[in-house]
């Protein structure tokens, strides 16, 4: 029976690594790299941030959702309203900032190859952050609405579900089911460690006071 079990294991683990090894070769073969960078660190001056074309993929195990990585790579939708880099997208006239939309992700995956790319992408994690520091518990929406909003202006760059917001940075619509808890948790503490050029201030947040705002984004489904 223990032979049977084994063997068993030894089959999951090689069908998970070729679905990986697959996702990889997809990566390659839609020339993703061209975009994202697959490989760290994240751009440090000025420069290389306004060279950015798409986010930066080599932790997406450890900032996404499998299952939301599987369905956007099938349907991508534009999430940064205002592209990667805000000011690569805006055009000044007559004093005023016109956004450019971005183009968006021109590749469209069939289910199966979104699976494999995305549990590619889930191999790819920072070994530094930490995983079970989120702990789902209800809050009041209200208070954590006003954190969002009146403490900390979040709405100011992030677009916030039926509140509307700002577009420079990623919006916030969909966060719960988009992002690991624990990513957010240790993103917003330390924005800088994740992007050292991100115009996210760090700041010193309590636990208490983390954890309501982590709780919030992630009911935002």
């Amino acid at each position: 029976m223990k032979y049977a079990i084994f063997a068993v294991s030894i089959l999951s683990f090689a069908h998970s690594y070729s679905w990986a090894a697959d996702g990889a070769a997809l990566v390659k073969q839609h020339n993703c790299a061209a975009c994202h960078a697959m490989k760290g660190p994240s751009a440090a001056t000025v420069e290389a941030v306004l060279k950015r074309k798409a986010p930066d993929l080599f932790y997406a195990g450890s900032k996404f959702n499998r299952e939301w990585l599987v369905g956007w790579l099938q349907s991508p939708t534009v999430i940064r309203p205002a592209g990667t880099v805000y000011v690569n997208h805006v055009e000044i006239k007559d004093g005023k900032d016109t956004l450019i939309p971005p183009a968006g992700c021109p590749v469209k995956l069939a289910a199966p190859e979104a699976a494999a790319v995305a549990d590619y992408l889930m191999t790819l994690k920072d070994p530094n952050m930490k995983s079970g520091v989120f702990t789902p518990a209800p809050v009041k929406a209200g208070k954590a609405r006003l954190i969002l909003t009146r403490d900390e202006a979040c709405d100011a760059c992030h677009r916030l579900p039926e509140k509307g917001g700002g577009v420079s940075c990623p919006t916030l619509e969909g966060a719960g089911a988009r992002l690991n808890p624990d990513w957010m948790y240790s993103f917003i503490r330390d924005p800088h460690y994740w992007d050292p050029t991100a115009w996210m201030p760090k700041k010193t947040y309590d636990d208490e006071r983390l954890r309501i705002m982590v709780n919030y984004l992630a009911a935002f489904r």
